[in-house]
This record gives structure tokens, C-alpha cells and sequence, in this order.
């Protein structure tokens, strides 16, 4: 079947009743046909003699007596044709056919670029659907083994978002950002179970064993070719502006902006919620926590933008 797209000095659908094909019987008789079933250019010079006679009322309702129809070639494959009829003798001239085969030649070219462009945009949103899916899953295994931070990981990410969003960061680097956040402990499968599930305070040797995760993390996820730096925001999403944090003791701008943010809604997000050991502080300990750290422990402007988040815009973890 041909299906029309457009069309000037008829209507879509009166065209799309005639149900033209391009097969060799009589409805793929008509010039459009023609030129799709033969790859060539279709001139008829007297419409009502040399047209299908299911075509004549609508010929002769329009008043065309003449038409030139000209194949959408792309790479040798023909992806359409246009067909121009008109209602007097001898109108189309050299010139006018001249223009007309240009016009199908950048008409093919850029419904090609646009199909091309559609298939693009299909496939990057079928790879980023699988990316978010793979990363949820991994998030879930993370949970799994350690309960009572059930859902930190995706109020850390949702957070580090937003301040990302609130610092004026692109598009893609929020969103990179946010799938870092999501996987940011990632590590922890690495930490004994015991260590995860423990209701007391550790010890200085669990917490050592716990501060292995950023290293776990970013050795887990190196080898993934994110389009993000996903694995140094993991690795350094503990380390503080005075060399204080850890894996590396990295300071200031040696620190990803990434990093430096999921640190703070890392901070934010664990003070303010329960745990086993501890009830809650809530935020506004939270807050007092990074401001009165801001400069040594946390990126000032990241604090800045935290700041205005909750207290001016009213952000609820």
C-alpha cells in the first residue's frame, strides 16, 4: 500500500480512500504507483486517457489534466515518491521538472536524516531504560543484604539531584549524578552481613571494614562503561574538602563536584534518618551539621544550594 502524507489541493483522507498500491495491478496503475513499482520519474500528459478508470471522478472533480511523479530515493532504496498535477497543458517545462527532481532529492534526504534520527533517539532510550533497570537491581541487592538502609540509597540519589538541579549543573551530569546515587554503596555486598545487620555502635575495627566500600564499589563498576564518571563519584563520595575522608584523604578540587555533592546528601540523608543503633536526628541537625562544616568538611556552594532547598523551598526527604 501507499500511504499519503501530505498534500496540497485535496484532502489526506480523500487520497487515503483511493487506497493506492504500487503492486502491477490496476490500483498500481496511477502515476505514484507507477514511479514507486519502476524507480523512474512518471509524466502523463493526459490524465483521463492514462489513468485507471477508479480514478477518473476524482481527476476530474480536481480538474488536473497533466502530473509528473518523481521517486524519494535514499542509498538506491525508494522510500516514497511526490506527484505534482496540475490543471493545464504544457506547464511543466524542462525547468519546472529540473526543480521538481531537486526538491525529491533534499525531500529523501531529510526524511532519511529524520528516520535516522527516530531510530537514534529509540535506541538511546531502550539503552538508558536497560541502564536504569540494571542499576535498580543492583541498588536492590544492596538493600537486601543491608535492611535497615532500605531506601537510603534512593533518597541519597533523589537528593543529590535536586542540589544538583539547584546548582544549575547540566542536564546529563544531574543525571549522572543520580545513577551514581543510586548505586553509591555499592560496596557494602563486601562488608559482612553481621557488620550491616549490627544493632550497636561498631567498633573502630568494623568501621574500618566498613570504609572499604567506596574502594569495593568503584572495583566493582570501573570496568562499566558508564557515559558518567559513575565509579570515581562511588570511590570519592567519602572523601572532605580538608583531606580528611577517606579512601585517598583527595582534598578540595581534586574531588569530583559529583563526589562532593553525594557526600552532603550521603551526610544529610544518614543523620537524618533512623538507625539501628540511633533514632533519627532529623534535618535541621542535619543542616546545622554542613553549615557549620562548610569550607572544611563540605564544598561551600554545595551547602549553599542545600541551604535554599530546604529552608527556602521546602524539600522533604
Amino acid at each position: 500500500m501507499i500511504h499519503p502524507l501530505a498534500a496540497r489541493g485535496i484532502e489526506i483522507s480523500q487520497l487515503r480512500e483511493l487506497e493506492f498500491t504500487w503492486e502491477d495491478n490496476e490500483r498500481g496503475q496511477a502515476p505514484t504507483g507507477t514511479c514507486i513499482r519502476s524507480g523512474k520519474p512518471v509524466r502523463r500528459h493526459n490524465l483521463p486517457d492514462e489513468i485507471p478508470k477508479y480514478l477518473l471522478p476524482i481527476t476530474l472533480e480536481l480538474g488536473v489534466v497533466e502530473s509528473l511523479s518523481i521517486p524519494l530515493i535514499v542509498a538506491e532504496k525508494i522510500i516514497g515518491a511526490i506527484t505534482v498535477s496540475i490543471s493545464g497543458h504544457n506547464l511543466l517545462g524542462e525547468k519546472e521538472e529540473a526543480l521538481l527532481m531537486e526538491m525529491a532529492g533534499d525531500l529523501a534526504f531529510g526524511i532519511s536524516k529524520m528516520r535516522d534520527n527516530r531510530e537514534r533517539i529509540d535506541i538511546l532510550e531502550k539503552l538508558e531504560g536497560s541502564l536504569d533497570n540494571a542499576v535498580a537491581a543492583i541498588a536492590a541487592t544492596v538493600e537486601m543484604r543491608d535492611p535497615y538502609t532500605a531506601g537510603h540509597q534512593r533518597r541519597v540519589a533523589k537528593l543529590a539531584a535536586a542540589i544538583a538541579s539547584e546548582m544549575g549543573l547540566p542536564t546529563k551530569q544531574i543525571e549522572g549524578i543520580r545513577i551514581a546515587g543510586i548505586v553509591h554503596d555499592i560496596g557494602k555486598i563486601h562488608v559482612p552481613a553481621e557488620i550491616l545487620s549490627n544493632p550497636s555502635k561498631l567498633t573502630d575495627a568494623e568501621f574500618s571494614i566498613i570504609k572499604t566500600h567506596p574502594q569495593a564499589g568503584y572495583d566493582i563498576l570501573h570496568t562499566i562503561d558508564f557515559p558518567w564518571p559513575v565509579a570515581q563519584m562511588i570511590l570519592q563520595h567519602h572523601e572532605k574538602m580538608d583531606g580528611s575522608g577517606y579512601p585517598n584523604g583527595l582534598k578540595g578540587e581534586d574531588i569530583l563536584i559529583e563526589a562532593r555533592i553525594l557526600c552532603i546528601a550521603d551526610v544529610i540523608e544518614a543523620m537524618a534518618s533512623h538507625r539501628p543503633y540511633r533514632p533519627g536526628f532529623g534535618i535541621f541537625p542535619a543542616l546545622q551539621e554542613i553549615s557549620r562544616n562548610k569550607g572544611r568538611l563540605y564544598d561551600q556552594d554545595v551547602v549553599r544550594a542545600v541551604m535554599t532547598l530546604f529552608l527556602d523551598k521546602g524539600y522533604e526527604l
